[in-house]
């Protein structure tokens, strides 16, 4: 990492002491014991210890729902396999909820160029032979479609491969080859000629690039503009829409394989600049 972002991560604690991480926020990090890699990154606004916590479930008889914690089912899983156990790692980061996010990415990010894959269980990852467990909560309980996952012959779309990353994590981010994309060219985003249906990932920039984002994306430009026109923190940043221009790349990739191209694209602005983009993670 660069160093206006360098973490400095703890020892690698049992991840069954959970009293003894940091009541601070911060990032985490989670694998089994022995593991050469990572299985898990991920940060938290509340307490290191509290989040931490969330992962008793992983030590259940019973596979637990992906909340309080979306990777418990997967980490889960791994333990039933293969009778692992797990440890932590923590670095606490008191700052705003996009810095704590952004250095999120670069973690992520960073951890995928070295090994050209994701830490196992991010992007809502399965390992093959296990169904994930639904969250829990009122409305799927109402709905009857509350489901607690375990050992499972069926081929779900959490099964599939990540993609590892497509190009360096440097160059111009306003750019027609960053991070090793296909960018289209600029264009106001009131007027991008977009294929129907077409997904992949987006940029969107006035003076400087303010977000980077993933999905259908003429819907999502679309839903970003109307924001423009409504009270909010991300439309105030967007500001006047008419100054706004997006650059896009179409794939044919699945969801959480575009997840993870946009954390690439997210932590490479965030090790070049320090920060995510100026509207990104206010929704």
């Amino acid at each position: 990492m660069s160093s206006s972002v360098r973490l400095v991560w703890s020892e690698w604690i049992p991840l069954r002491e959970m009293g003894t991480f940091p009541a601070k926020p911060g990032l985490y990090r989670v694998r089994r014991v022995g593991f050469d890699g990572v299985d898990y990154i991920g940060q938290t606004g509340t307490t290191l210890r509290i989040r931490l916590g969330m992962l008793r479930g992983v030590f259940a008889d019973v596979m637990p729902y992906r909340d309080p914690h979306t990777a418990a089912p997967a980490l889960w899983a791994l333990r039933h396999s293969l009778g692992c156990d797990f440890e932590a790692s923590t670095t606490v980061v008191e700052d705003s909820t996009p810095r704590r996010k952004g250095l999120e990415a670069a973690a992520i990010a960073s951890y995928r160029q070295e090994r050209s894959r994701s830490p196992t269980a991010n992007f809502g990852r399965m390992p093959d032979g296990y169904r994930m467990s639904t969250h829990n909560n009122r409305r799927l309980v109402e709905r009857g479609r509350r489901f607690r996952g375990g050992p499972s012959e069926s081929m779900e779309t959490s099964h599939a491969i990540g993609v590892a990353p497509v190009g360096a994590l440097d160059g111009d981010e306003l750019g027609p080859g960053w991070c090793g994309h296909a960018w289209t060219d600029w264009t106001p985003i009131d007027g991008a000629l977009v294929p129907r249906g077409a997904e992949g990932l987006y940029r969107i920039r006035a003076d400087s690039l303010l977000y980077i984002g993933e999905g259908r994306i003429l819907p999502r430009l679309r839903a970003h503009l109307a924001k423009t026109r409504k009270p909010g923190r991300q439309g105030e940043i967007f500001g006047d829409p008419s100054r706004l221009l997006c650059s896009y790349v179409v794939g044919d990739w699945l969801s959480h394989q575009r997840e993870e191209l946009e954390t690439d694209l997210i932590g490479a602005y965030v090790l070049s600049t320090g920060s995510p983009p100026g509207a990104q993670y206010f929704g």
